[in-house]
């Protein structure tokens, strides 16, 4: 089970639904918990806005994210 600080996923879930618009594929947010974590939190709310900020690099460069194979299969 993953933990999100208060207003993390506030954050996050507009980035990944712009991501998602705009690519029109989903956006592997389990694989960028390494952006989103902190200390005590999975998805921190500093972590959210660095992943806002990568993910908007991301839309800008029209750069998207690669999906591992599987991804959709696994259970979170």
């Amino acid at each position: 089970m993953f933990s999100a600080e208060e207003n993390a996923m506030e954050i996050i879930n507009p980035s990944v639904d712009k991501y998602e618009k705009h690519f029109k594929e989903i956006f592997p947010l389990y694989e960028y918990i390494n952006i989103t974590e902190n200390k005590d939190y999975d998805f921190s709310v500093s972590g959210a806005k660095k992943l806002n900020t990568f993910i908007e690099n991301r839309i800008e460069t029209n750069d998207p994210v690669k999906i591992p194979k599987g991804y959709e299969d696994r259970v979170y």
